[in-house]
Protein backbone atom coordinates (compact mmCIF):
# COMPACT_ATOMS: atom_id res chain seq x y z
CA UNK A 1 0.00 0.00 0.00
CA UNK A 2 1.72 3.23 -0.65
CA UNK A 3 1.46 6.80 1.05
CA UNK A 4 3.50 9.42 2.01
CA UNK A 5 4.77 10.34 5.62
CA UNK A 6 5.44 13.97 6.22
CA UNK A 7 6.51 16.45 9.10
CA UNK A 8 4.88 19.31 10.00
CA UNK A 9 6.78 22.56 11.05
CA UNK A 10 7.54 23.25 14.40
CA UNK A 11 8.32 21.51 17.55
CA UNK A 12 5.86 21.28 19.91
CA UNK A 13 3.23 18.46 19.67
CA UNK A 14 0.87 20.60 21.17
CA UNK A 15 -0.77 24.59 20.37
CA UNK A 16 -3.39 26.31 21.90
CA UNK A 17 -6.99 27.42 20.15
CA UNK A 18 -9.48 29.49 21.53
CA UNK A 19 -8.09 29.08 25.17
CA UNK A 20 -8.20 25.23 25.13
CA UNK A 21 -4.64 23.36 24.52
CA UNK A 22 -5.07 20.72 21.63
CA UNK A 23 -2.52 17.95 21.31
CA UNK A 24 -1.11 17.31 16.88
CA UNK A 25 1.12 14.80 15.44
CA UNK A 26 4.05 16.34 14.36
CA UNK A 27 3.92 13.31 11.26
CA UNK A 28 0.90 13.30 8.68
CA UNK A 29 0.17 10.16 6.36
CA UNK A 30 -1.46 10.44 2.85
CA UNK A 31 -3.26 7.11 1.89
CA UNK A 32 -3.09 7.17 -2.14
CA UNK A 33 -6.71 5.37 -3.12
CA UNK A 34 -8.59 6.15 -0.25
CA UNK A 35 -9.83 8.49 2.04
CA UNK A 36 -8.51 8.78 5.25
CA UNK A 37 -9.95 11.06 7.73
CA UNK A 38 -7.72 11.21 10.93
CA UNK A 39 -10.38 12.33 13.52
CA UNK A 40 -8.13 12.90 16.30
CA UNK A 41 -5.63 14.98 14.33
CA UNK A 42 -5.09 18.43 15.84
CA UNK A 43 -7.66 20.06 12.99
CA UNK A 44 -10.36 17.22 13.46
CA UNK A 45 -12.59 20.44 14.23
CA UNK A 46 -13.78 20.40 10.68
CA UNK A 47 -15.12 16.19 11.07
CA UNK A 48 -16.33 16.40 14.55
CA UNK A 49 -18.25 19.66 13.92
CA UNK A 50 -19.45 18.84 10.63
CA UNK A 51 -18.93 14.67 10.15
CA UNK A 52 -18.53 13.64 6.60
CA UNK A 53 -20.92 16.18 5.09
CA UNK A 54 -19.52 19.16 6.58
CA UNK A 55 -15.61 18.13 5.50
CA UNK A 56 -17.12 17.16 1.53
CA UNK A 57 -18.52 20.78 1.76
CA UNK A 58 -15.57 22.88 3.22
CA UNK A 59 -13.45 21.13 0.92
CA UNK A 60 -15.55 21.79 -1.97
CA UNK A 61 -15.95 25.80 -1.05
CA UNK A 62 -12.30 25.90 0.09
CA UNK A 63 -10.37 23.52 -2.80
CA UNK A 64 -8.32 21.89 -0.15
CA UNK A 65 -8.71 17.72 -0.68
CA UNK A 66 -10.27 16.22 1.46
CA UNK A 67 -7.09 14.33 3.17
CA UNK A 68 -5.13 17.45 3.67
CA UNK A 69 -7.95 19.33 5.08
CA UNK A 70 -8.52 16.80 7.99
CA UNK A 71 -4.59 18.00 9.02
CA UNK A 72 -4.68 21.63 9.02
CA UNK A 73 -6.81 23.66 10.72
CA UNK A 74 -10.02 26.02 9.88
CA UNK A 75 -7.65 29.03 9.25
CA UNK A 76 -5.92 27.02 7.03
CA UNK A 77 -8.96 26.14 4.95
CA UNK A 78 -10.04 29.68 5.07
CA UNK A 79 -6.72 31.26 3.65
CA UNK A 80 -6.74 28.57 0.78
CA UNK A 81 -10.34 30.33 -0.12
CA UNK A 82 -8.56 33.81 -0.05
CA UNK A 83 -5.38 32.83 -1.99
CA UNK A 84 -8.03 31.30 -4.46
CA UNK A 85 -9.85 34.62 -4.69
CA UNK A 86 -6.69 36.36 -4.64
CA UNK A 87 -5.71 34.88 -7.18
CA UNK A 88 -8.93 35.45 -9.29
CA UNK A 89 -8.48 39.07 -8.80
CA UNK A 90 -5.25 39.34 -10.23
CA UNK A 91 -3.14 40.34 -6.65
CA UNK A 92 -0.02 39.31 -5.78
CA UNK A 93 -0.10 36.75 -2.99
CA UNK A 94 2.52 38.19 -0.18
CA UNK A 95 4.63 35.52 1.19
CA UNK A 96 4.41 36.71 4.60
CA UNK A 97 1.98 39.92 6.11
CA UNK A 98 2.69 43.22 4.53
CA UNK A 99 0.14 45.60 6.17
CA UNK A 100 1.26 46.74 9.57
CA UNK A 101 -1.35 48.63 11.63
CA UNK A 102 -1.11 52.58 10.88
CA UNK A 103 0.37 54.51 13.55
CA UNK A 104 -2.08 56.35 16.01
CA UNK A 105 -2.64 58.42 18.97
CA UNK A 106 -3.82 57.40 22.22
CA UNK A 107 -7.35 59.30 21.72
CA UNK A 108 -8.03 56.86 18.46
CA UNK A 109 -7.05 53.62 19.98
CA UNK A 110 -9.98 54.32 22.68
CA UNK A 111 -12.52 54.92 20.30
CA UNK A 112 -11.33 52.34 17.95
CA UNK A 113 -9.92 49.19 20.02
CA UNK A 114 -13.42 47.73 21.53
CA UNK A 115 -15.45 44.77 20.89
CA UNK A 116 -18.77 44.56 20.15
CA UNK A 117 -21.65 46.54 22.38
CA UNK A 118 -23.42 44.82 25.35
CA UNK A 119 -26.44 45.39 27.08
CA UNK A 120 -25.72 44.14 30.35
CA UNK A 121 -28.60 41.14 31.08
CA UNK A 122 -31.31 42.13 33.78
CA UNK A 123 -30.89 39.41 36.52
CA UNK A 124 -34.05 37.25 37.24
CA UNK A 125 -36.89 34.74 35.23
CA UNK A 126 -39.16 36.54 32.78
CA UNK A 127 -41.75 34.99 30.50
CA UNK A 128 -42.70 35.74 26.87
CA UNK A 129 -39.52 36.88 25.65
CA UNK A 130 -38.42 36.89 22.06
CA UNK A 131 -35.03 35.87 20.48
CA UNK A 132 -33.23 38.30 17.87
CA UNK A 133 -30.29 37.28 16.47
CA UNK A 134 -28.38 38.93 13.16
CA UNK A 135 -27.20 35.73 11.13
CA UNK A 136 -23.38 35.63 10.70
CA UNK A 137 -23.67 39.12 11.35
CA UNK A 138 -19.05 39.86 11.17
CA UNK A 139 -19.06 37.78 8.10
CA UNK A 140 -22.29 39.73 6.85
CA UNK A 141 -20.43 42.89 7.47
CA UNK A 142 -17.35 42.10 5.48
CA UNK A 143 -19.58 40.68 2.83
CA UNK A 144 -21.98 43.45 2.24
CA UNK A 145 -19.57 46.07 3.46
CA UNK A 146 -16.71 45.10 1.23
CA UNK A 147 -14.74 45.19 4.57
CA UNK A 148 -10.61 44.16 3.44
CA UNK A 149 -7.51 44.98 4.18
CA UNK A 150 -6.97 46.86 0.39
CA UNK A 151 -9.99 48.74 0.77
CA UNK A 152 -9.95 50.31 3.90
CA UNK A 153 -8.71 53.55 3.83
CA UNK A 154 -8.04 53.66 0.42
CA UNK A 155 -6.64 56.49 -1.61
CA UNK A 156 -9.04 56.18 -4.61
CA UNK A 157 -12.22 57.29 -2.36
CA UNK A 158 -10.17 59.85 0.30
CA UNK A 159 -10.09 62.80 -2.42
CA UNK A 160 -14.11 62.70 -3.91
CA UNK A 161 -14.94 61.36 -0.49
CA UNK A 162 -17.08 58.67 -2.07
CA UNK A 163 -15.88 56.07 0.45
CA UNK A 164 -18.23 54.12 3.14
CA UNK A 165 -17.92 55.77 6.16
CA UNK A 166 -17.45 53.54 9.52
CA UNK A 167 -19.42 54.90 12.05
CA UNK A 168 -17.83 56.09 15.24
CA UNK A 169 -13.75 55.76 13.48
CA UNK A 170 -12.47 57.88 10.78
CA UNK A 171 -12.40 55.08 8.50
CA UNK A 172 -13.82 54.61 5.21
CA UNK A 173 -13.89 51.75 2.91
CA UNK A 174 -13.82 51.67 -0.92
CA UNK A 175 -16.83 51.91 -2.94
CA UNK A 176 -15.01 51.44 -6.16
CA UNK A 177 -13.51 47.87 -6.27
CA UNK A 178 -14.06 44.74 -4.66
CA UNK A 179 -11.96 43.40 -1.68
CA UNK A 180 -10.34 39.75 -1.81
CA UNK A 181 -11.91 39.52 2.24
CA UNK A 182 -15.35 40.47 0.89
CA UNK A 183 -15.26 38.71 -2.24
CA UNK A 184 -14.06 35.12 -0.53
CA UNK A 185 -16.37 34.77 2.28
CA UNK A 186 -19.34 35.67 -0.11
CA UNK A 187 -20.17 31.62 -0.82
CA UNK A 188 -19.71 30.32 2.39
CA UNK A 189 -21.98 32.66 4.02
CA UNK A 190 -24.65 32.26 0.94
CA UNK A 191 -24.44 28.69 1.28
CA UNK A 192 -24.47 28.57 5.29
CA UNK A 193 -27.17 30.97 5.36
CA UNK A 194 -29.59 28.49 2.57
CA UNK A 195 -28.68 25.67 4.94
CA UNK A 196 -29.87 27.53 7.66
CA UNK A 197 -32.86 28.73 5.70
CA UNK A 198 -33.64 25.12 5.09
CA UNK A 199 -32.85 23.32 8.63
CA UNK A 200 -35.71 25.60 9.84
CA UNK A 201 -38.44 23.51 7.86
CA UNK A 202 -36.81 20.43 7.01
CA UNK A 203 -35.38 17.78 9.65
CA UNK A 204 -32.21 16.45 7.41
CA UNK A 205 -28.92 15.67 8.95
CA UNK A 206 -26.79 16.12 5.70
CA UNK A 207 -27.59 19.99 6.06
CA UNK A 208 -27.33 20.52 9.38
CA UNK A 209 -23.82 19.51 9.39
CA UNK A 210 -23.56 21.27 7.10
CA UNK A 211 -24.41 24.19 8.36
CA UNK A 212 -22.27 23.47 11.58
CA UNK A 213 -18.84 22.94 9.05
CA UNK A 214 -19.66 26.35 7.36
CA UNK A 215 -20.25 28.38 10.52
CA UNK A 216 -17.34 27.36 11.57
CA UNK A 217 -15.23 28.81 8.61
CA UNK A 218 -17.28 32.36 9.10
CA UNK A 219 -16.54 31.96 12.63
CA UNK A 220 -12.75 32.28 12.18
CA UNK A 221 -13.07 35.04 9.23
CA UNK A 222 -13.29 37.67 11.56
CA UNK A 223 -10.28 36.87 13.61
CA UNK A 224 -7.85 36.03 10.72
CA UNK A 225 -8.79 39.68 9.94
CA UNK A 226 -6.67 41.16 13.16
CA UNK A 227 -4.39 38.00 13.23
CA UNK A 228 -0.78 39.34 13.00
CA UNK A 229 -0.03 36.50 10.53
CA UNK A 230 -2.55 36.55 7.91
CA UNK A 231 -1.28 37.95 5.04
CA UNK A 232 -4.75 39.80 4.21
CA UNK A 233 -5.56 40.74 7.63
CA UNK A 234 -5.36 43.84 9.08
CA UNK A 235 -5.92 45.05 12.47
CA UNK A 236 -8.15 48.15 11.11
CA UNK A 237 -10.03 46.16 8.90
CA UNK A 238 -10.98 43.94 12.79
CA UNK A 239 -11.86 46.89 13.79
CA UNK A 240 -14.04 48.26 11.73
CA UNK A 241 -16.09 45.34 11.75
CA UNK A 242 -16.88 46.04 14.99
CA UNK A 243 -17.46 49.35 15.01
CA UNK A 244 -20.67 48.84 12.44
CA UNK A 245 -21.28 45.83 14.87
CA UNK A 246 -22.02 48.51 17.91
CA UNK A 247 -23.88 50.58 15.50
CA UNK A 248 -26.22 48.12 14.19
CA UNK A 249 -27.03 47.05 17.67
CA UNK A 250 -27.77 50.52 18.81
CA UNK A 251 -30.18 51.03 15.64
CA UNK A 252 -31.67 47.61 16.33
CA UNK A 253 -32.56 48.30 19.90
CA UNK A 254 -33.59 52.10 19.49
CA UNK A 255 -35.90 50.14 16.55
CA UNK A 256 -37.01 47.48 19.03
CA UNK A 257 -38.06 50.59 21.80
CA UNK A 258 -40.54 52.32 19.07
CA UNK A 259 -42.15 49.48 18.96
CA UNK A 260 -42.56 48.82 23.31
CA UNK A 261 -40.15 46.16 23.58
CA UNK A 262 -37.91 46.09 26.97
CA UNK A 263 -34.65 45.20 25.88
CA UNK A 264 -34.41 41.88 29.15
CA UNK A 265 -30.68 41.18 27.00
CA UNK A 266 -28.02 42.48 24.07
CA UNK A 267 -24.92 40.79 23.31
CA UNK A 268 -23.08 41.67 19.97
CA UNK A 269 -25.05 39.85 17.91
CA UNK A 270 -28.56 38.89 19.69
CA UNK A 271 -31.25 40.98 21.28
CA UNK A 272 -33.95 39.34 23.73
CA UNK A 273 -36.90 41.62 24.23
CA UNK A 274 -39.98 41.46 25.88
CA UNK A 275 -43.43 42.98 25.77
CA UNK A 276 -44.29 47.13 27.72
CA UNK A 277 -47.66 46.78 25.81
CA UNK A 278 -49.93 43.76 27.57
CA UNK A 279 -49.88 42.57 23.93
CA UNK A 280 -50.72 38.69 23.75
CA UNK A 281 -47.97 36.16 22.77
CA UNK A 282 -49.20 35.83 19.39
CA UNK A 283 -49.32 39.87 18.86
CA UNK A 284 -46.11 40.60 20.40
CA UNK A 285 -44.32 37.29 17.71
CA UNK A 286 -46.18 39.65 14.95
CA UNK A 287 -44.49 42.58 16.39
CA UNK A 288 -41.44 41.52 16.64
CA UNK A 289 -40.81 39.64 13.29
CA UNK A 290 -42.05 42.88 11.99
CA UNK A 291 -39.37 44.50 13.69
CA UNK A 292 -36.61 42.25 12.80
CA UNK A 293 -38.04 42.80 9.18
CA UNK A 294 -37.54 46.48 9.64
CA UNK A 295 -33.52 45.85 11.11
CA UNK A 296 -32.91 43.50 8.25
CA UNK A 297 -33.67 46.54 6.03
CA UNK A 298 -32.02 49.15 7.89
CA UNK A 299 -28.99 47.63 7.99
CA UNK A 300 -28.59 45.12 5.28
CA UNK A 301 -27.19 42.32 7.65
CA UNK A 302 -30.51 39.60 7.67
CA UNK A 303 -31.96 40.00 11.88
CA UNK A 304 -33.40 36.34 12.22
CA UNK A 305 -36.39 35.68 14.62
CA UNK A 306 -34.85 32.94 17.03
CA UNK A 307 -38.37 32.23 19.09
CA UNK A 308 -40.64 33.03 21.59
CA UNK A 309 -39.49 31.56 25.29
CA UNK A 310 -42.31 30.26 27.68
CA UNK A 311 -39.65 31.38 30.36
CA UNK A 312 -35.96 32.56 30.24
CA UNK A 313 -33.73 32.68 33.19
CA UNK A 314 -30.60 35.02 33.55
CA UNK A 315 -28.21 34.56 36.10
CA UNK A 316 -25.65 36.29 38.12
CA UNK A 317 -22.20 35.90 39.19
CA UNK A 318 -21.03 33.01 41.23
CA UNK A 319 -18.63 35.37 42.85
CA UNK A 320 -20.62 38.79 42.78
CA UNK A 321 -24.49 37.71 42.93
CA UNK A 322 -25.36 41.51 42.31
CA UNK A 323 -23.56 41.32 39.08
CA UNK A 324 -25.11 39.63 35.93
CA UNK A 325 -23.32 37.12 33.45
CA UNK A 326 -23.23 37.41 30.21
CA UNK A 327 -23.34 34.17 28.75
CA UNK A 328 -25.05 32.50 31.84
CA UNK A 329 -28.84 31.34 31.10
CA UNK A 330 -31.30 29.21 30.01
CA UNK A 331 -34.98 29.23 29.06
CA UNK A 332 -37.71 26.80 27.65
CA UNK A 333 -39.20 27.97 24.11
CA UNK A 334 -42.81 28.23 22.77
CA UNK A 335 -41.84 24.86 21.17
CA UNK A 336 -40.65 22.84 23.89
CA UNK A 337 -37.04 23.52 22.78
CA UNK A 338 -34.45 24.27 25.44
CA UNK A 339 -31.59 26.17 25.44
CA UNK A 340 -28.80 26.18 27.54
CA UNK A 341 -25.50 28.61 27.88
CA UNK A 342 -22.87 28.59 31.24
CA UNK A 343 -24.02 26.07 33.26
CA UNK A 344 -23.07 22.24 34.11
CA UNK A 345 -25.02 20.61 31.03
CA UNK A 346 -23.00 22.68 28.77
CA UNK A 347 -19.14 22.01 30.56
CA UNK A 348 -17.07 19.17 29.36
CA UNK A 349 -15.50 18.85 32.85
CA UNK A 350 -18.78 17.30 34.09
CA UNK A 351 -19.76 13.72 34.91
CA UNK A 352 -22.35 12.58 33.21
CA UNK A 353 -24.56 12.21 36.38
CA UNK A 354 -24.32 15.95 36.96
CA UNK A 355 -25.82 16.98 33.13
CA UNK A 356 -28.43 14.24 33.21
CA UNK A 357 -29.42 15.61 36.44
CA UNK A 358 -29.41 19.41 35.36
CA UNK A 359 -31.46 18.33 32.15
CA UNK A 360 -34.06 16.59 34.63
CA UNK A 361 -34.30 19.93 36.62
CA UNK A 362 -34.72 22.03 33.73
CA UNK A 363 -37.25 19.55 32.03
CA UNK A 364 -39.80 19.94 35.21
CA UNK A 365 -40.35 23.55 33.94
CA UNK A 366 -41.22 22.42 30.51
CA UNK A 367 -44.74 23.63 30.18
CA UNK A 368 -44.54 26.50 32.30
CA UNK A 369 -45.87 29.84 31.01
CA UNK A 370 -45.59 32.60 33.62
CA UNK A 371 -43.42 33.16 36.74
CA UNK A 372 -45.86 32.55 38.86
CA UNK A 373 -46.03 29.30 37.33
CA UNK A 374 -42.33 28.59 37.32
CA UNK A 375 -41.89 29.55 41.42
CA UNK A 376 -45.00 26.26 42.15
CA UNK A 377 -42.51 24.11 40.51
CA UNK A 378 -39.69 24.82 42.31
CA UNK A 379 -40.37 22.31 44.95
CA UNK A 380 -41.08 19.79 42.78
CA UNK A 381 -37.52 20.48 40.78
CA UNK A 382 -35.55 20.65 44.90
CA UNK A 383 -37.74 16.84 45.22
CA UNK A 384 -36.39 15.37 41.69
CA UNK A 385 -32.77 16.75 43.29
CA UNK A 386 -33.16 14.67 46.98
CA UNK A 387 -33.85 11.67 44.90
CA UNK A 388 -30.64 12.01 43.11
CA UNK A 389 -28.54 13.35 46.82
CA UNK A 390 -30.23 9.18 47.76
CA UNK A 391 -28.69 7.76 44.35
CA UNK A 392 -25.55 9.17 44.98
CA UNK A 393 -25.54 8.34 48.59
CA UNK A 394 -27.15 4.48 48.06
CA UNK A 395 -23.38 4.20 46.42
CA UNK A 396 -25.01 2.28 42.92
CA UNK A 397 -23.72 5.51 40.67
CA UNK A 398 -21.92 3.68 37.57
CA UNK A 399 -18.65 4.18 36.13
CA UNK A 400 -19.88 5.89 33.15
CA UNK A 401 -22.06 8.19 35.43
CA UNK A 402 -18.90 9.46 37.64
CA UNK A 403 -16.21 9.41 35.01
CA UNK A 404 -15.40 13.26 34.25
CA UNK A 405 -13.33 14.01 31.39
CA UNK A 406 -10.57 16.86 31.58
CA UNK A 407 -7.88 18.47 29.06
CA UNK A 408 -4.55 18.40 30.73
CA UNK A 409 -2.68 21.54 29.53
CA UNK A 410 0.90 20.36 30.40
CA UNK A 411 3.28 17.51 31.26
CA UNK A 412 2.45 14.95 34.36
CA UNK A 413 5.28 16.31 35.84
CA UNK A 414 5.43 20.05 35.27
CA UNK A 415 2.46 20.33 37.77
CA UNK A 416 3.01 22.51 40.94
CA UNK A 417 -0.51 21.63 42.52
CA UNK A 418 -2.02 18.24 42.96
CA UNK A 419 -4.91 18.70 41.34
CA UNK A 420 -7.34 16.52 39.87
CA UNK A 421 -6.16 16.30 36.15
CA UNK A 422 -2.65 16.70 37.74
CA UNK A 423 -2.95 13.70 39.76
CA UNK A 424 -4.66 11.75 36.70
CA UNK A 425 -2.22 12.39 34.32
CA UNK A 426 0.53 10.90 36.86
CA UNK A 427 -1.69 8.39 37.33
CA UNK A 428 -2.26 7.38 33.25
CA UNK A 429 1.59 8.22 32.61
CA UNK A 430 2.44 5.31 34.75
CA UNK A 431 0.16 2.90 33.04
CA UNK A 432 2.41 3.47 29.91
CA UNK A 433 0.73 5.94 28.38
CA UNK A 434 2.29 9.15 26.90
CA UNK A 435 0.40 11.96 28.76
CA UNK A 436 1.33 14.80 26.57
CA UNK A 437 -0.62 18.44 27.12
CA UNK A 438 -4.06 18.63 25.00
CA UNK A 439 -4.32 14.91 25.89
CA UNK A 440 -7.76 14.10 27.74
CA UNK A 441 -8.31 12.27 30.68
CA UNK A 442 -10.84 10.37 31.89
CA UNK A 443 -11.24 9.93 35.72
CA UNK A 444 -13.40 9.35 39.31
CA UNK A 445 -13.04 11.12 42.62
CA UNK A 446 -12.52 8.97 45.40
CA UNK A 447 -11.55 11.61 48.10
CA UNK A 448 -11.84 14.98 47.56
CA UNK A 449 -10.24 16.04 51.35
CA UNK A 450 -7.27 12.93 50.93
CA UNK A 451 -4.16 14.06 52.54
CA UNK A 452 -2.25 16.09 50.62
CA UNK A 453 0.63 13.30 51.81
CA UNK A 454 -1.33 11.10 49.66
CA UNK A 455 -2.23 12.80 46.57
CA UNK A 456 -2.96 9.79 44.42
CA UNK A 457 -5.70 9.00 46.80
CA UNK A 458 -7.97 11.55 45.88
CA UNK A 459 -8.26 10.14 42.10
CA UNK A 460 -8.41 7.16 40.24
CA UNK A 461 -8.71 6.61 36.54
CA UNK A 462 -12.07 5.86 35.19
CA UNK A 463 -10.54 2.47 33.72
CA UNK A 464 -9.00 1.22 37.03
CA UNK A 465 -12.20 2.00 38.82
CA UNK A 466 -13.48 -1.36 40.01
CA UNK A 467 -17.41 -0.79 42.22
CA UNK A 468 -16.16 -3.61 44.68
CA UNK A 469 -12.84 -2.25 45.88
CA UNK A 470 -13.03 1.49 45.55
CA UNK A 471 -15.80 3.72 46.82
CA UNK A 472 -16.59 7.31 45.18
CA UNK A 473 -16.65 10.33 47.23
CA UNK A 474 -20.19 11.34 47.82
CA UNK A 475 -19.88 13.94 49.52
CA UNK A 476 -17.38 15.37 46.70
CA UNK A 477 -20.46 14.28 43.87
CA UNK A 478 -23.82 15.69 46.14
CA UNK A 479 -21.76 19.29 46.31
CA UNK A 480 -21.49 18.85 42.33
CA UNK A 481 -25.31 18.41 42.22
CA UNK A 482 -26.10 20.87 44.83
CA UNK A 483 -24.26 23.57 42.74
CA UNK A 484 -25.39 22.63 39.21
CA UNK A 485 -28.92 22.97 41.06
CA UNK A 486 -28.16 26.43 42.50
CA UNK A 487 -26.74 27.30 39.20
CA UNK A 488 -29.98 27.50 37.41
CA UNK A 489 -31.98 30.07 39.97
CA UNK A 490 -31.23 34.03 40.04
CA UNK A 491 -32.28 33.45 43.85
CA UNK A 492 -30.37 31.46 46.86
CA UNK A 493 -31.38 28.14 48.50
CA UNK A 494 -29.58 28.61 51.96
CA UNK A 495 -31.73 25.18 53.08
CA UNK A 496 -29.67 22.96 50.88
CA UNK A 497 -26.37 23.16 52.92
CA UNK A 498 -27.91 20.36 55.17
CA UNK A 499 -26.69 17.93 52.52
CA UNK A 500 -23.41 18.36 52.95
CA UNK A 501 -23.55 17.84 56.71
CA UNK A 502 -23.99 13.98 56.31
CA UNK A 503 -21.14 11.34 57.25
CA UNK A 504 -20.56 10.11 53.93
CA UNK A 505 -17.20 8.24 54.65
CA UNK A 506 -17.81 5.56 57.14
CA UNK A 507 -14.47 4.74 59.17
CA UNK A 508 -15.14 0.97 58.10
CA UNK A 509 -16.47 -1.18 54.86
CA UNK A 510 -17.45 -4.78 54.74
CA UNK A 511 -16.04 -6.36 51.87
CA UNK A 512 -16.15 -10.20 51.27
CA UNK A 513 -12.74 -11.99 49.48
CA UNK A 514 -14.58 -11.96 45.96
CA UNK A 515 -13.53 -8.30 45.84
CA UNK A 516 -9.96 -9.02 45.29
CA UNK A 517 -10.12 -11.79 42.84
CA UNK A 518 -10.09 -10.14 38.86
CA UNK A 519 -12.63 -12.03 36.80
Amino acid sequence: MAYCIFDLSGNSDHYMSYGVIRRRSKTQVYFTGRFHLDTTSYASLHFTEGNIPGVIEVARVSRVPLQRLARITIGGALQSIQYYYAYKLDHLIPPFKKSPEGFRNGMDLIKGDRGGHIFEPLIGIFDHVVELDFSSMYPSLMANYNISSETLNCKCCEKDGTGIKVPGLDFHICSKREGIIAKSIKLPLDKRLECKAYNRTHDDLRYKFTDIALKWVLVVSFGYLGFRNARFGKIEAHQTVCAFAREFLMRSAEIAKKYGCRIIHGIVDSLWLQDTKKRTPEQFERITRKIAREITEETRIPMSWDGMYNIITFLPSQAIPEVPTLNHYWGIKTDGEVKVRGIEVRRRDMPQLIKTAQREFINVFQGVESVDAFMERVPEAKKLLFNYVEYIQSGKVSRSELTIKQRISRRPSQYKVNSYQAVAARQLERSGVIASPGKNVFYIILNADADPQFPEKKVILSDLYDPRKHHYDKKKYVELLKRSFENMFPFEFPGLEGLLKSNFHPKSAQKDLTCYIDD
